[in-house]
């Protein structure tokens, strides 16, 4: 199980940001190696993200379920992804703090990874994972910099949902 932490300062207030971080289109354009994101509902959402570690460079079918959301503080999710020869689950939260004129962003994920990723090692992944986050951070700092329009599509899922997500 690989664990990953982090806190990222934004300029706005969390009222300002919650819409970006809950719009697939503005979610979609900031996830790096992202290629295809639908909204299946509002709890539901399944993308193709290609990322490469070293040489390896998989396509993922991924499937993500929002399973809790306090808007404008606590949005987390589960993710799994499937790849020839490889896969993934995981769990993000991501906590939205008002600090002085702006907004820190405290988020964890933990990520059970295998197949031919995995073998490269957690080193590897934590490298690659922590370039792509801090890519992603940037981009969703600059969408909101620039006042893109964002609309609050993402909700919880009902209890009964997450559970029978979480069997399959």
């Amino acid at each position: 199980m690989l664990e990953f932490t982090g806190e990222n300062e934004m300029g706005q207030s969390k009222e300002e940001l919650w819409p970006h971080f809950t719009d697939t289109d503005i979610l979609a354009e900031c996830a790096p190696g992202c290629k295809e994101m639908n909204l299946v509902s509002p709890h539901e959402i399944e993308a193709v993200m290609a990322v490469g570690v070293g040489s390896v460079k998989p396509e993922f079918d991924v499937d993500v379920v929002v399973t809790r959301t306090d808007r404008p503080d606590v949005l987390e999710m589960k993710a799994t992804g499937h790849a020839p020869r490889n896969e993934f689950e995981t769990v993000a939260e991501m906590e939205l703090r008002e600090n002085d004129g702006g907004t820190t962003v405290v988020w964890s994920a933990s990520a059970d990874v295998s197949g031919t990723i995995a073998s490269l090692g957690g080193r590897a992944l934590k490298s690659v994972t922590n370039r792509l986050v801090e890519k992603f951070f940037s981009q969703m700092q600059e969408k909101a910099n620039e006042g893109v329009p964002a609309e609050s599509e993402l909700e919880a899922a009902p209890e009964e949902d997450a559970a029978l997500e979480s069997d399959n």
